[in-house]
């Protein structure tokens, strides 16, 4: 059974596909959304995988594709899944089978009497368990659990803020394109990214408008900034970090 530390995209049927604002639910669909606004690693797709990150791209492959659903089924499960232990569930029948390498973080090893009886038994182990294997909802503790993913998430983060500020970041950047160029704050405003009454109002004074506008650039130039550092992490394994 493949496991994930983080939420999982799901797609649905072939007959009845789930709508991408499900996908978008997934930290994983971010790391791919950033990573194809990354200009050198595009580059190095466009090459065939050679350039500046092939290295990456062994893994990551070529992401220029719109469809994220195959790239997810082609890469994203092998790079995001927990590894397998390579250990079993088993009885220790003596010293020689304890392994050579291991930790207390990977293993409990106990001491059974045999002469308590089943109910006690389980009671001890279940309290040992939740106290050392925490669960919630069927996923792994990361307070307890390390993740053994080739690519784990690294830092805090919300579904909310990677979407916001990659859509602040596209938009800016589609604004750079032709002669009419947005000022930071005339997108602020347009993407409605602060309360309605911080937003500029024609019966505002100057002084008021001002303040208004150059908070909204302070806004806008965050997310912007924001987006560009994961948009560099996506192509360095480390992501989302900020």
């Amino acid at each position: 059974m493949v496991k994930f530390f983080e939420p999982y995209p799901t797609f649905g049927t072939k007959n009845n596909r789930q709508p991408l604002s499900r996908q978008e639910q997934s930290p994983y669909y971010w790391w791919w959304a950033y990573l194809r606004r990354n200009k050198d690693y595009l580059a190095t797709c466009e090459k065939g995988g050679k350039g500046k990150y092939s290295k990456l791209y062994a893994d990551f492959g070529d992401v220029r594709d719109d469809e994220f659903r195959v790239w997810w089924r082609a890469k994203g499960v092998e790079l995001f899944a927990e590894q397998m232990s390579i250990y079993k569930f088993k009885e220790i029948d003596g010293k020689d089978e304890v392994p050579d390498q291991w930790s207390k973080d990977d293993f409990i090893f106990l001491q059974v009497p045999l002469t308590y009886d089943k109910k006690s038994l389980k009671k001890y182990f279940n309290e040992l368990l939740m106290e050392r294997h925490g669960r919630k909802k069927g996923r792994p503790s990361k307070t307890v659990s390390k993740t053994t993913a080739r690519y784990p998430l690294n830092g805090t983060y919300t579904i909310a803020n990677l979407r916001l500020c990659l859509q602040v970041y596209d938009r800016y950047m589609e604004t750079r394109l032709g002669t009419n160029k947005l000022k930071l704050w005339e997108i602020g405003a347009e993407m409605g990214l602060l309360d309605k009454d911080s937003m500029p109002n024609p019966k505002d004074d100057y002084a008021d408008r001002l303040v208004k506008r150059n908070r909204l650039a302070a806004t806008v130039g965050r997310y912007i900034k924001q987006a560009k550092t994961r948009i560099d992490n996506s192509s360095t394994g480390q992501f989302p970090v900020a």
